[in-house]
């Protein structure tokens, strides 16, 4: 069940600290707990905000776990190369390498937390995923443009190949060997790459 939070209203700039503070303390719950006990309480009880400045700034529960959820991810930053293809593997690669320890387990999390939540997971994409995508589509409308990749291709599908790739061997397979893993993707996101050149 979602917990709807009383809307917001204007007042005071928000606290940037404070907001840090919820969404880290947020963070830890998930890991230490199950879901399900990861309430508005409890995480004003570890932060020390109170609950009329949480609800000021996120409407329900799951708006806020998507928010925690997301505060551990870094956008994937573009790391230019001579090529599309180069770029891509360049700037995947750099943060595939974050994607370890803490910030794994709570990408995994995520995961499976929006296979049992609906609002959760709609959240996580309207809010958060598909904006980490825009700076990818981006590069790839590049390389049409450059000529490296057909027009024809669909660039959000193209995003989405290259994302299970390391989604399936960074969260789901969890590789024993990490640089293994990243040749194999390397190999089959050239694939992905020779299938999308100009005819």
């Amino acid at each position: 069940m979602t917990e709807t939070l009383p809307d917001r209203r204007p007042g005071r700039p928000r606290d940037a600290s404070l907001e840090s503070a919820v969404l880290s303390a947020t963070a830890d719950l998930l890991l230490e707990r199950d879901t399900k006990d990861v309430t508005i309480a409890a995480i004003t009880e570890r932060s020390g905000a109170s609950r009329a400045a949480v609800y000021r700034r996120w409407a329900s529960r799951e708006e806020l776990l998507a928010a925690a959820l997301d505060s551990v991810r870094a956008s994937i930053e573009l790391i230019p190369g001579a090529t599309t293809l180069e770029t891509i593997l360049r700037s995947y690669e750099q943060s595939s390498v974050a994607v370890e320890g803490r910030v794994g387990t709570l990408v995994k999390k995520r995961v499976a937390m929006g296979l049992e939540n609906e609002a959760l997971r709609a959240l996580s994409w309207e809010r958060h995923v598909s904006r980490r995508r825009a700076p990818i589509a981006d590069e790839i409308r590049r390389g049409i443009a450059a000529g490296e990749i057909d027009p024809s291709v669909d660039v959000e599908a193209m995003i989405d190949l290259i994302n299970g790739l390391y989604y399936y061997q960074f969260v789901v397979r969890a590789p024993s060997d990490p640089e293994e893993a990243r040749a194999r993707i390397r190999a089959a996101v050239q694939l992905v790459f020779r299938g999308a050149s100009p005819s």
